[in-house]
């Protein structure tokens, strides 16, 4: 009997390792080589306190798609048809003493490249609450794709946030002034007539100037 209870134990036995072998991991598996992946990431990333870097897009900018011109054309048409004379006026004063984008260093293009489609969004996103039926989401879209862009480009270029002593008179007390003096019309104005120009000229110097 004793015999008997020992041969069921020993019967067991190997049902028992056999559980515990089919608990272990497979390292081979793909599973596992995205887990892998996964830990190796959030180590690096709580080691250097930098996720991975993104690589500047410039090159998608080397011609700017003739949709995307069309589109921002439309709405450049649409506000000059209701324009006053006053915001040709408005445009000029906006401007005057700016630098060509081509002439300034690759730090000072993207400095205030970035500055132009900022200011510019923030006038598109103001007359698209407003109610206003001529700014569509596609000129919203294309610019919003373009200063996002850019600030890839200036994470991972390591670009200065101090423009030189050539770019910060136009834009420090220049443009500053200029946003601060003028009327919402009139910065409106200023803006929209330079939508053609930052895509052509503005993003072509910063692009084909590299």
């Amino acid at each position: 009997m004793r015999q008997s209870y020992e041969s069921q134990r020993e019967e067991r036995r190997p049902g028992r390792f056999i559980g515990r072998e089919k608990l272990q991991i497979d390292t081979n598996s793909p599973a596992m080589d995205v887990r892998l992946v996964v830990v190796f990431t959030l180590v690096l990333v709580a080691v250097t306190g930098l996720p991975h870097q993104r690589r500047c897009p410039m090159s998608r900018y080397q011609s700017v798609s003739s949709a995307d011109i069309r589109v921002i054309r439309q709405l450049q048409n649409e506000h000059e048809k209701d324009m006053s004379t006053s915001a040709i006026k408005c445009y000029r004063n906006m401007m005057r003493h700016k630098p060509s984008v081509c002439d300034l260093m690759p730090s000072d293009r993207l400095i205030l490249i970035l500055e132009r489609v900022s200011q510019t969004l923030d006038v598109l996103q103001s007359k698209s609450t407003s109610g206003a039926t001529d700014v569509g989401p596609q000129s919203l879209m294309i610019f919003h794709k373009l200063r996002d862009d850019l600030m890839i480009c200036k994470e991972s270029t390591g670009i200065s946030e101090t423009p030189s002593e050539e770019l910060k008179p136009w834009l420090h007390p220049h443009l500053q002034h200029f946003k601060d003096l003028a009327s919402p019309q009139c910065l409106q104005d200023a803006v929209l007539l330079g939508l053609i120009p930052i895509l052509v000229e503005d993003v072509g110097c910063w692009v084909h100037g590299q």
